[in-house]
């Protein structure tokens, strides 16, 4: 526990340095070394947690009304902490790259990097806290440092409007934790998650079902879940690259981590609790994938893929979840070990597509797939690197991506279910999992295939070449993380394995051992992912030194056109617009033309771009509320007593009302 506490003293302590009067480059240098020794702090404590040994714990007494500040790092904690701390270090690296441009400059660059060590210090207090006032005051933490992480390019507007929507967002869901927590302190008169989950263990009913949608509702505006989701493009958006990667990959984790505690806490779940995970995260899944078809901005399309993610964990949990309330060992551990290792997997993978967008940005000054294109000449690595990720997102063998979602269709499909119509329910959601894997292959390969093959669609935009070394050497290591945990899937399960047996335990006492056949199987796996890996990489080593026979080449047939140039190939629009079509109830398509005029016209354009409905529907009801609170505002005059008076008697009605109705002695 001690080097916990040193982890967050060296964070704290760079964070001040960082914003002493310093050389940005030093700052950032201090930056970076707080965070590596940090990060070896807290894998000196976790490790031996993570493989087998015993539950870390610690106590601080507190005067009342806090009490007793316990501090826990079991198995879970230290599975989330073991990469989101590595990855939160690798974020800063990426930033000495992507924020060069700043270390010469009069911007306090400090300020970034000592947000960055309060991102780190928040995961250390989210993870390892066991009392609810240190659980919210990590989670306000991350929700700051990451809105004014959001907004580092301030003086742009819809910057400003991005970083607004995130804060609004986050602090919904903190006003939904915090009832949740109020009611469960009001119960069991502790601040303690421990009594807590005591609590909710031991009494069923509608208080519960109310706390854990509320809970839900929570986390699911942390993790960015349909309909929760319309912050997360626009912040991904308008971040640097490396703030995307991490909110994407490793901040917003932190609401599954939630999800996946409290659902320890209650113990046994109820049966429809499941199924509503189930449901709540397959739509995640469907509309967050739908979405990124339309999507011309490349890391809007990302944060989208984001929602569709989490929501495949998600359904991995809901399958755990239906495994408790139904005592079946087999679903617990395939569901909860699945989504776990999907969350990990989605780290490594999502980190490194959007490092390859910042590299993207930083060396063409656009995201405008529709202006993008042949990247893949001038910038090799960076496109080699969005092709692995692309691959893993995809849910693709040899890659990582498809190990977790292999784990989570054993589940759907594992007879272990209660009942015809629970089977017939998990072979729908598998099927509809199946074709969000096809969704996404499509938005993957819309997005190398404009971005990094043919030619720039806008002769304005030009890239030098690769971009700087510090952004490169994150996406090497996030690739070499997406292989291994593809090729060798049984250590991203290692990782997990322990997690997975905190369900487990909740369980009553079974001698079957539910985790080595899930091993042994993925072992299976890895050697045909090993194989199949060997064999593209082979292809690859010998398709340049086979002789072939020589090709004539001749001019692409233009149907007689003589003048063909950049701008006649497909677009991103035009090479997903017969999918788009197909689901114009759920994507909102607006176009903007200008219609060639005259026999030779000078200009003319079209512009098709996918928008966010749920957004635009909450942007319409605020403006109708507004327009009739002004209408009811003329209506009721101010200076009117009667209307004073009237208010006053309906409040004195009412209180009475709930005097006469409540029930019980006054505390």
């Amino acid at each position: 526990m001690i080097q916990l506490i040193w982890a967050v003293l060296v964070l704290l302590l760079g964070a001040g340095l960082c914003l002493a009067p310093l050389g940005n480059r030093t700052r950032a240098g201090i930056g970076v070394a707080s965070q590596l020794l940090a990060t070896a702090l807290v894998w000196h404590t976790l490790a031996p947690v993570l493989f087998g040994g015993a539950t870390v714990r610690g106590e601080l007494a507190w005067s009342y009304p806090v009490g007793t500040l316990r501090i826990e790092l079991d198995a879970l904690g230290a599975f989330f902490l073991a990469w989101a701390m590595p990855m939160t270090l690798l974020g800063s690296v990426y930033a000495l790259g992507y924020m060069r441009p700043f270390f010469d400059s009069t911007r306090h660059l400090g300020v970034h990097y000592a947000l960055l060590n309060l991102t780190s210090l928040s995961f250390v207090l989210v993870y390892t806290a066991q009392h609810a006032l240190v659980f919210l005051l990590g989670w306000e933490i991350a929700a700051l440092a990451a809105w004014l992480l959001v907004i580092w390019d301030f003086t742009n507007q819809k910057v400003r409007f991005a970083g607004f929507n995130y804060l609004v967002s986050t602090h919904l869901g903190l006003i939904f934790l915090v009832a949740a927590f109020m009611i469960l302190y009001a119960h069991s008169a502790s601040w303690d998650l421990a009594q807590f989950g005591r609590w909710l263990q031991d009494n069923t009913g509608s208080e519960r079902d109310l706390v854990f949608l509320l809970l839900v509702a929570s986390f699911g505006l942390k993790s960015a879940f349909f309909p929760f989701h319309s912050w997360l493009p626009r912040a991904h958006a308008a971040a640097p690259a490396h703030v995307s990667a991490l909110m994407s990959g490793v901040i917003h984790k932190a609401g599954l981590y939630a999800l996946v505690r409290f659902v320890f806490l209650i113990g046994r779940p109820d049966e429809w609790m499941g199924w509503f995970l189930i449901g709540f995260s397959a739509l995640s899944a469907l509309v967050g994938a739908l979405y990124t078809v339309g999507q011309r901005d490349l890391k809007r399309l990302l944060g989208y893929s984001s929602t569709e993610n989490v929501g495949i964990a998600g359904i991995g949990f809901g399958v755990g979840c239906l495994g408790l309330s139904w005592n079946q060992p087999a679903l617990v551990a395939l569901g909860f070990a699945g989504g776990l290792m999907h969350v990990l997997n989605h780290a490594f993978f999502k980190c490194q597509l959007f490092y390859a967008a910042g590299a993207v940005y930083q060396a063409s000054h656009t995201v405008d797939m529709e202006r993008l294109g042949g990247l893949s000449r001038l910038m090799p690595w960076t496109a080699l690197s969005f092709l692995l990720g692309g691959v893993a997102i995809s849910g693709l063998p040899p890659l990582n991506g498809f190990t977790g979602e292999f784990v989570i269709y054993s589940a759907l499909f594992n007879s272990a279910a209660i009942g015809v119509w629970a089977k017939v329910a998990l072979c729908a959601a598998g099927a509809l999992l199946a074709f969000v894997g096809a969704v996404s292959a499509l938005s993957i390969t819309r997005a190398f295939g404009v971005v990094f093959l043919g030619k720039a669609r806008d002769a304005s935009v030009h890239a030098p070449g690769e971009i700087s070394r510090w952004m490169l050497l994150p996406m090497g290591l996030h690739g070499v993380g997406v292989v291994v945990l593809g090729v060798a899937p049984v250590l991203g399960f290692m990782l997990v394995q322990r997690a997975t047996a905190i369900a487990l335990a909740l369980l009553p006492a079974s001698r079957i051992d539910v985790l080595q056949p899930i091993a042994d199987t993925l072992g299976r796996v890895g050697l045909i992912s090993a194989a199949l890996a060997l064999v593209i990489a082979l292809l690859w080593w010998l398709r340049p030194r086979v002789p072939s026979a020589p090709t004539a080449q001749r001019p692409t047939w233009g149907c007689g056109y003589i003048a063909p140039n950049a701008r006649m190939q497909y677009t991103g629009s035009g090479f997903s617009w017969d999918f788009s079509a197909r689901f114009r109830g759920v994507l909102l398509m607006l176009q903007r033309q200008k219609a060639p005029a005259g026999y030779f016209p000078s200009d003319s354009y079209v512009v098709t771009d996918c928008v966010d409905a749920v957004e635009r529907r909450v942007f319409s009801v605020v403006a109708n509320g507004d327009l009739s609170a002004k209408t009811w505002s003329r209506w009721l005059r101010e200076d009117d007593p009667r209307i004073a008076f009237g208010v006053a008697l309906v409040a004195i009605v009412a209180i009475a009302g709930l005097v006469v109705l409540s029930t019980g002695a006054l505390p």
